[in-house]
């Protein structure tokens, strides 16, 4: 062995143990948000509670029209109930513990995929710990791995395809990543239509012309193994909707709820300008000179991408940190907006790279499934977003899936950036981890937000709209409202 490689084992080794350490304060962090975040203040959080006892006392699927979030496939909520029988002897706070667990996992398990597939595309072991921390302790994963929803699940489910995608991008015809690549990729999809994503990364590997017969044996493993876990609720959407992706948007109160958060309908220049008061205020509340107050609307967030970052690098919903801190004078969401500002931007050059990559060398690539899942995902959210515009539709929880490669496109962006550069934007891009790590653990730098006397009102109304939701249910059973 020569000196050079001496060298390079306990660097390994170094890395392995920085990569351990990092999985672990984000597990502990996790697991307090988990404990100690307030319960149902979050995303939807009554009415995905109404899914799971619609699923423990009637001991049925309910319809995709008949709740709030009804419309979701399953898989979450089914695992989620096994969850909650398990746990309810110990009560509400050991429930919601076991649920927001669920997605805690799913965030460890992205993380660490990111180190894992960065490192297997040549990325230096600093460079790829960085992207780690960043997918691990970014805002949106964060508050999605500690709220009752599926987000942050359905994206360690596509994060877990990932690996075995990249090995059939090498080899298609290993059956046994197919087989692997397929049912996590219906995984994903049987928790959340996001998991679309990681179904296009998937056939990425298959679109070549020299695809012999054990490639196609491989390719018709992962075909069966998706179908067999999401085809029955797909289909079952289409028996009982029409669409084999139903929404419950455009029913009342739904409707009624998203006009309320509706500035106007989306321009094409909603896509094309990023005000800079999108950084200083990333606050659908802020509005300068004016009290923060849930009637206010900051009219910088009808710039989707805006409101996309802002979504991604703080709060701008209010659901983690209380609305009396969405003012002027406090200035983590500004420091985080802009320290953001700085990983952002080169995971974007790292994206149209990989982008001209997958042209040129027509799909062949080794990181091509990655950045055709990238393109599919922002394509899916660029449609939503503009059938769908109000400012709660902009989120960037919807592309957690994509973090993993995002944090790909990152490391292999910094493989063409001078040294020097490159060193400051990772002291930069450790920071904004650092910082938000500090912010969003719940009590160490801000109280977490809770749903508050208007905000369990609000629920009840919709709860009467809704009768067969148990959305009523959950606020009994989370929160002891009569």
């Amino acid at each position: 062995m020569s000196a050079r490689e001496n060298t390079a084992v306990p660097s390994e080794r170094r890395a392995r143990w920085v990569l351990g350490a990092l999985l672990l304060l984000a597990a502990a962090q996790r697991g307090w948000n988990a404990w100690a975040v307030p319960p149902l203040a979050g995303y939807d959080e009554p009415a995905h509670g109404g899914y799971f006892l619609s699923l423990l006392l009637e001991q049925r699927l309910p319809h995709p029209f008949e709740g709030w979030v009804t419309f979701h496939p399953p898989f979450h909520y089914l695992l989620g109930s096994a969850v909650w029988t398990l746990l309810s002897p110990l009560g509400p706070h050991a429930v919601t513990f076991g649920l927001r667990a669920i997605g805690s996992l799913g965030g460890l398990v992205a993380g660490w995929v990111t180190y894992r597939i960065a490192r297997r595309l040549g990325g230096g072991a600093t460079e790829a710990l960085v992207a780690t921390a960043l997918v691990l302790f970014v805002p949106c994963a964060v508050m999605a791995a500690s709220m009752i929803g599926n987000e942050a699940f359905a994206a360690g489910l596509a994060a877990l395809a990932l690996p075995s995608i990249l090995a059939l991008q090498e080899d298609p015809r290993r059956r046994g990543a197919g087989l692997r690549a397929g049912l996590f990729s219906g995984l994903a999809l049987a928790t959340k239509f996001t998991g679309l994503y990681v179904a296009a990364a998937c056939a990425v590997p298959f679109l070549r012309g020299d695809l012999d017969r054990a490639g196609r044996r491989s390719l018709a493993v992962a075909a069966l193994a998706l179908l067999a876990v999401a085809g029955p609720i797909y289909a079952r959407h289409v028996v009982l909707t029409g669409s084999p992706v139903p929404m419950t948007r455009t029913r009342e109160p739904l409707a009624r709820a998203e006009r309320s958060l509706t500035l106007r309908e989306h321009r094409v220049s909603d896509y094309l300008w990023f005000p800079p008061s999108a950084i200083l205020r990333p606050s659908i509340f802020q509005v300068p000179g004016r009290p923060a107050d849930s009637r206010n609307r900051n009219p910088a967030m009808t710039s989707v991408w805006g409101l996309t970052h802002a979504s991604i690098w703080y709060d701008p919903f209010a659901t983690r940190l209380p609305l009396r801190l969405h003012r002027d004078a406090v200035v983590a969401g500004p420091l985080l907006a802009l320290l953001g500002l700085v990983p952002t931007g080169v995971m974007l050059l790292g994206l149209v790279d990989a982008a001209r990559r997958l042209i040129r060398t027509r799909g062949r690539a080794p990181d091509a499934p990655l950045a055709l899942m990238a393109l599919a995902a922002l394509a899916m959210y660029v449609l939503f977003t503009w059938r769908a515009p109000a400012l709660s539709s902009v989120k960037g929880a919807y592309l957690l899936p994509v973090a993993p490669a995002a944090g790909v496109f990152f490391v292999r962006a910094l493989g063409s950036i001078p040294k020097r550069a490159r060193a400051a934007i990772l002291v930069l891009s450790g920071a904004a981890a650092a910082v938000s790590l500090g912010i969003f653990t719940c009590g160490l730098l801000f109280p977490g937000a809770i749903l508050g006397a208007g905000g369990i009102a609000e629920w009840k109304g919709y709860a009467s709209a809704l009768p067969g939701a148990h959305i009523d249910d959950a606020l009994t059973w989370f929160l002891g409202v009569p």
